[in-house]
């Protein structure tokens, strides 16, 4: 994985829109399974963000492992993301992969 992006807003990894997370577990119906919710929320996020300086930014952003266990992914090979870049983010209930591609049938 090249480039992964996560835009969710109250997730424990999340810093700078970069996930810190060593393995990223994506659900059959494309559900990040591995969010945490940040206890104190969006307001803990945005302190969390602040806090973290830009040494320790450039230190943390190791790539993690995206297991895929979307069925219908045009990207999912033997249940591992083979895509270069990634976009993980909020919907309207859920944390998702919004870079999922449906195979053609």
């Amino acid at each position: 994985m090249q480039k992964l992006k996560c835009t969710t807003c109250n997730c424990e990894f999340n810093i700078r829109n970069h996930c810190n997370a060593k393995v990223i577990d994506v659900s059959e119906k494309g559900v990040c399974t591995t969010r945490i919710k940040r206890k104190g929320g969006a307001y803990a996020q945005a302190i969390a963000e602040f806090e973290f300086s830009d040494e320790l930014f450039s230190l943390s952003q190791d790539e993690p492992s995206v297991i895929c266990n979307a069925t219908t992914c045009a990207y999912n090979s033997d249940h591992t993301c083979t895509r270069d870049s990634l976009l993980i983010g909020d919907s309207l209930i859920r944390t998702k992969c919004f870079s999922a591609k449906k195979t053609k049938k």
